[in-house]
């Protein structure tokens, strides 16, 4: 396995930022970042004192404060990383982008498609970054299945499936789709270089105490199954299956070729994550009357995919760094994050209830 190398330029620039919110991803973030050479955590901010205290017990060169504004004011801070609520979202950035700031904002960008449009049109306007956590467009295996479309492996592409299942969070305001929806869309998207014309879906709300006895009345009426199928101009189809019904956790995304399909199964170690099934044998196709052998068919070779040996969040974090430093578009631009929200919105209109 190679280990991914960090291109950084302009190494002597150091870019300060601020975090706001703590809670999960957080955290995380202010790890990653504190991890880049050119990269300086200056301030965190969170509403809840005992966050902001484990955020000095693990970081103890990162100044804290209950007030988000601190940070939006500090003229020296360079860039804000949001991981708040989606809600909040674009009241945040939109402040932070008028005082001077770039943004890193978590999925899913927005609450709303016009939420979305208006945080993109500030940064073109105001002409800063703008980037939208969409960490899977890092991820070893994600980043190999694009190399291996655009060298054609697989021939041409022809349908795209992707599984995500697992049990939902115990406390929710969004749904099944706005929770898991935004990485496979933020996925294919990425995969494709494409956004699809026609969208068409079906939702269940099951009770979750039947499955896992510790639903909640705000749960039981929020959609937690889901199946959406999306169609490209080119031809290609996409089926996406969303759930929160079974402790089995799954992440299963199957891309069919006409020459192959590549099975990438995020549950599996690094070295089993991503397979190539070539073309498989079928005598039944040709068989005539007269055949007298046994009819049979079975998959084609199998090839372990070697991946490159990065973390996701690091990478897509100094994704977002060199776009300030080297003045670039980031790979997760604020332009993937709206048509990632336009997908969600959409997929939630369109629904047929079971």
């Amino acid at each position: 396995m190679v280990r991914e190398e960090y291109k950084i330029k302009n190494q002597g620039k150091i870019i300060n930022i601020g975090v706001i919110g703590c809670g999960y991803w957080g955290p995380k973030l202010v790890r990653n970042f504190l991890s880049l050479p050119n990269c300086r955590v200056k301030k965190v901010s969170d509403l809840k004192a005992g966050r902001l205290e484990f955020i000095r017990k693990e970081f103890p060169t990162v100044e804290t404060t209950r007030d988000y504004r601190e940070i939006l004011k500090d003229k020296t801070i360079n860039a804000v990383v949001i991981a708040t609520p989606v809600t909040t979202h674009r009241e945040l950035a939109e402040e932070a982008m008028f005082l001077g700031k770039h943004v890193f904002v978590e999925k899913p960008m927005a609450y709303s498609t016009e939420e979305a449009e208006f945080m993109v049109s500030t940064a073109e306007k105001l002409g800063k970054k703008l980037a939208v956590g969409h960490v899977f467009q890092f991820a070893p295996a994600v980043r190999k299945i694009k190399e291996l479309i655009r060298k054609k492996v697989i021939g041409k592409v022809l349908h795209i499936t992707s599984t995500r299942i697992n049990l939902g969070p115990p406390e929710t305001e969004v749904d099944v789709i706005w929770d898991l929806g935004p990485h496979d869309f933020s996925i294919i998207l990425y995969l494709l270089g494409d956004i699809p014309w026609k969208i068409q879906s079906n939702r269940s709300e099951y009770p979750f105490g039947a499955f896992n006895g510790t639903g909640s009345k705000n749960r039981n009426k929020l959609t937690n199954n889901a199946h959406i199928d999306l169609s490209f101009k080119s031809g290609i189809t996409s089926h996406i299956h969303l759930g929160w019904l079974s402790s089995n956790k799954v992440r299963l995304m199957q891309v069919f070729g006409t020459e192959g399909t590549l099975v990438y199964d995020e549950m599996l170690a690094l070295d089993g994550k991503l397979k190539l099934y070539g073309l498989g044998i079928d005598n039944r196709i040709k068989s005539k009357d007269g055949d007298s052998g046994a009819l049979s068919y079975k998959a084609g070779e199998i090839t372990m995919i070697p991946l490159e040996q990065h973390e996701p969040l690091r990478l897509e974090c100094q994704e977002f760094i060199n776009s300030i430093i080297e003045d670039k578009v980031p790979v997760n631009d604020g332009k993937i994050g709206l048509e990632v929200v336009r997908l969600l919105e959409t997929s939630s209109e369109s629904f047929n209830r079971n």
